[in-house]
């Protein structure tokens, strides 16, 4: 009986590298303050309670974004669907003593729309709006850091892929994978539309960078439909390490892992590794510019339906004409998604092109066309092809 209780207790415990990771971000919560040196004398400053005398109010800006996907050909059937989203977004920004920056930033979202997904049958979702109708405060952190941007620290509700796992050039790529690889965003993170309440902090000096996070209340599958994400007994967390090297606009080379644990479940614990590239090939920091970036993200194969991925693209950026972007991604089914999915390929692949425009200050259109090869949840369908339209701007 003491044996058991013995195992049980290990088997509760999380494992010595999450420790590890908690002492890494107690280190650089209390550190970071310490980087800001006062005048040339090399004395540091504690961390500043107090504002300067300018203060700046809140600002408030409501921005919207609406899809128009057509499922052309292919995919489970025909059709259009219509995914769209409302944002209002309150902002604050404040200068502190001792050159620190304050930064507040507030998200009331509401999701209306339909998945096109569902027509294509892609696992990967083929629009990154997509997602169940919901309103929801998705974001309520506060950031403080140095305003030459070399160290950072955010507390509230934030989302594990506003920060890691980010390839700048795949940015514009409506398909879900180039702005989280399916490896990690199909484990039940905190991502879009859903976030949960964490710590996270960024060290970036020079080149070099390292960032860590820490978020409790995990979403779980499928989610809570409404309002806040509270932590719940059972939810675990999720732990986040990113390091690498990153020169504005110029290259981001980046290796990282996570591990979601819902303590008390051994057999619920997920893991995974991926590794990223964003490269300026052409024109860095000139009217035009052609940037490049390759993904690659591996977790359990026998807990996720997406096993392996590997992600790949191209933005070319003008001034006058707007950005033109085209992407691969490839996802590689697990095996125990293809033994509930029988009869299908053993991975599905995704082609975009895009081109993003801004029309004026409060319009940008984004026509879209992608082509689904093997769609994983239709197997028995033909190859999908998606052609859309992306409206979005704010006030």
């Amino acid at each position: 009986m003491k044996r058991e209780s013995a195992r049980r207790h290990r088997r509760d415990r999380p494992p010595l590298w999450q420790h590890a990771l908690l002492a890494t971000l107690a280190a650089v919560a209390f550190a970071l303050p310490s980087a800001a040196a006062v005048g040339g004398t090399g004395v540091r400053a504690p961390v500043p309670i107090r504002l300067t005398g300018r203060i700046h109010p809140w600002r408030v800006r409501l921005l919207w974004a609406f899809d128009a996907m057509d499922t052309a050909s292919g995919g489970r059937a025909r059709g259009w669907k219509a995914p769209a989203l409302i944002d209002l977004r309150l902002t604050r920004h404040q200068h502190l003593q001792s050159g620190l920056d304050s930064y507040w930033h507030v998200d009331l979202i509401r999701i209306l729309g339909s998945n096109p997904s569902r027509d294509a049958g892609d696992v990967q979702t083929l629009d990154n709006l997509a997602a169940r109708h919901a309103w929801r405060l998705y974001r309520a952190f506060w950031q403080v850091g140095d305003v030459r941007g070399h160290w950072a620290l955010r507390l509230g509700w934030q989302g594990y892929d506003e920060l890691f796992g980010l390839v700048p050039d795949g940015g514009d790529l409506l398909n879900s994978s180039f702005g989280q690889m399916p490896t990690s965003s199909q484990a039940g993170t905190p991502i879009w539309p859903q976030t949960a309440p964490g710590i996270s902090a960024r060290w970036h000096p020079d080149a070099f960078y390292v960032m860590a996070g820490l978020w409790s209340g995990v979403p779980r599958d499928p989610g809570i439909p409404q309002g806040w994400n509270l932590p719940r007994r059972g939810d675990g967390g999720l732990q986040a390490l990113e390091l690498g090297f990153d020169r504005h606009a110029r290259y981001k080379l980046a290796l990282g892992a996570w591990a979601m644990h819902r303590f008390g479940v051994a057999q619920q614990a997920h893991r995974g590794v991926y590794a990223l590239a964003d490269i300026a090939l052409l024109g860095a920091g000139r009217a035009r510019r052609l940037g490049g970036f390759v993904q690659w993200g591996q977790t359990q194969p026998y807990q996720s339906a997406v096993g392996r991925y590997l992600g790949a693209g191209l933005r070319l950026s003008t001034r006058r004409h707007g950005r033109v972007s085209v992407g691969v991604a490839r996802a590689l089914l697990s095996s125990a998604f293809r033994l509930r999915h029988p009869g299908g390929a053993r991975a599905e692949t995704a082609y975009e092109l895009t081109w993003r425009k801004r029309i004026d200050a409060h319009l940008t259109l984004q026509p879209d066309v992608q082509y689904i090869v093997h769609p994983a949840l239709a197997p028995h369908a033909t190859h999908a092809l998606e052609i859309g339209l992306r409206v979005d701007g704010g006030f």
